[in-house]
């Protein structure tokens, strides 16, 4: 009798437990599952013979200066972050920002907007490197940016940090509230935008380096909890998706090749249940010699993708649109090739005569005698081997703004974040004044 009645309670006690863990869970769990929220199609798009201004996001205030990312802020400019220090993974390796300003065409001096210490205080556990960086701003104004960081090991062993902004990024509070993986919560990192479905939540793009590498998109709410994730594709050697939204249901992910076995291709995968499934990973189209690539949709089936467009290096960096939902691709506009370096590689003082002539045609960036002798000091130690040196472009990032405008930021030969700007209504105005100009630009925002 005395067994009955203590099964009969463990089984009272164990339903309570259940009834509370599902009463504790947010209402909006219970809610059909959302679509993906689908941008609206741009009214101008890009033609091969429209302007894209270049200038820098960076001062050249590091020896190496990496991984960019952007996004806009509630008032039209555009806040760039990206990684700087010695080197990739060394210990004075900070976050950096600076803040485009559409109406004037200027960037910010560049700052350090958080520290090593900053983001290890901040998570109460000692932090070895920081990482790429991804921001998303919601409806309420706040700012959240995702953070890779490791404390012990390499990017294999990486967790996501997230800080937390009110006030357009001029003071941050971290956290350690993204919890991506049972295995000690390691090996997530983040490259591309996030992407938003139909409620407001955020999806935001990942991979994992850990044993195997693939991609996985999960679906945040506004606490950066995990509602839902999903794999892209099946093989284990595919990184740093980027996703785009085609339609309510359907989305395609291009990813980083990091198959050894079927080098110079870039993967596709692609859903048509809201990334509950993937298809597997096939070839995108397009050459790439495993390197990130950026995007944005520019309507149904209308893509724009910033790609190194060749299988061996990335000393090359283009603009490509498809307009067949990627069955197709045509060159928009070439930023940069020096593919003749592969076969002639330049000597170090031919090299700093391709940076010095770079410089001088861009007025935006480093101006001054130090920091373009930093600059070039940086672009030979990043670009040089011995006696030669090659040229390097990678890592694209790439919004479409609120008034339609283009932003590319790039690593333009690690030594400096470039940016690339398409006006909407460039075409329309080119030929007014500066300040009617610049009144457009206010005007459409």
């Amino acid at each position: 009798m005395t067994v009955h009645k203590n099964k009969t309670l463990h089984l009272m006690i164990g339903g309570l437990l259940v009834l509370a863990y599902y009463a504790g869970l947010p209402a909006h769990l219970w809610d059909p599952e959302p679509g993906f929220a689908v941008p609206a199609p741009s009214q101008r798009t890009p033609a091969p013979d429209d302007t894209w201004q270049l200038n820098f996001a960076s001062d050249g205030a590091t020896m190496q200066t990496h991984a960019a990312s952007m996004v806009e802020l509630p008032d039209g400019r555009i806040r760039a972050f990206w990684f700087a220090g010695t080197r990739e993974g060394s210990a004075d390796v900070n976050i950096h920002s600076s803040v485009f300003d559409p109406a004037t065409g200027d960037w910010t001096g560049e700052q350090v907007m958080l520290t090593r210490e900053q983001v290890s205080e901040g998570l109460g556990r000692y932090v070895r490197k920081l990482g790429n960086v991804v921001p998303a701003v919601d409806s309420d104004g706040r700012l959240r940016l995702y953070m890779v960081v490791v404390s012990f090991g390499g990017w294999a062993a990486s967790r996501l940090a997230v800080a937390e902004s009110a006030d357009d990024g001029s003071t941050w509070r971290i956290s350690d509230g993204l919890v991506t993986s049972p295995f000690f919560n390691l090996s997530t990192l983040v490259k591309a935008p996030p992407i938003r479905y139909e409620d407001g939540s955020l999806g935001l793009p990942v991979y994992h380096e850990f044993a195997a590498k693939f991609g996985e998109v999960l679906r945040l709410d506004e606490d950066n909890r995990i509602l839902e994730r999903s794999r892209i594709g099946k093989l284990r050697e595919s990184l740093q998706p980027l996703v785009l939204v085609n339609g309510p249901d359907s989305a395609v992910a291009f990813l980083r090749n990091a198959n050894n076995s079927r080098p110079g291709i870039l993967w596709r995968s692609d859903t048509r249940d809201t990334g509950h499934s993937w298809s597997s990973l096939d070839d995108g189209q397009l050459p790439n010699p495993g390197s990130a690539v950026g995007g944005v949709r520019l309507g149904k089936d209308h893509w724009l993708l910033v790609a190194n467009n060749n299988a061996v290096e990335r000393d090359d960096l283009y603009i490509l649109e498809t307009r067949d939902h990627g069955q197709t691709w045509q060159t928009l506009h070439a930023m940069h090739d020096d593919a003749a370096l592969r076969n002639a590689p330049v000597s170090v003082d031919g090299f700093r005569d391709m940076v010095r002539t770079a410089l001088s045609s861009i007025d935006e960036g480093p101006t001054t005698k130090d920091q373009r002798d930093r600059v070039m000091q940086a672009a030979v130690r990043n670009n040089c081997r011995s006696d030669f040196c090659v040229s390097q472009f990678d890592y694209p990032y790439v919004i479409r703004a609120s008034n339609g405008d283009i932003h590319i930021l790039y690593s333009w030969k690690k030594s400096l974040i470039a940016h690339a700007w398409w006006r909407a209504a460039q075409q329309d105005d080119r030929q007014l004044p500066l300040d009617q100009r610049q009144a457009h630009v206010e005007a459409a925002r």
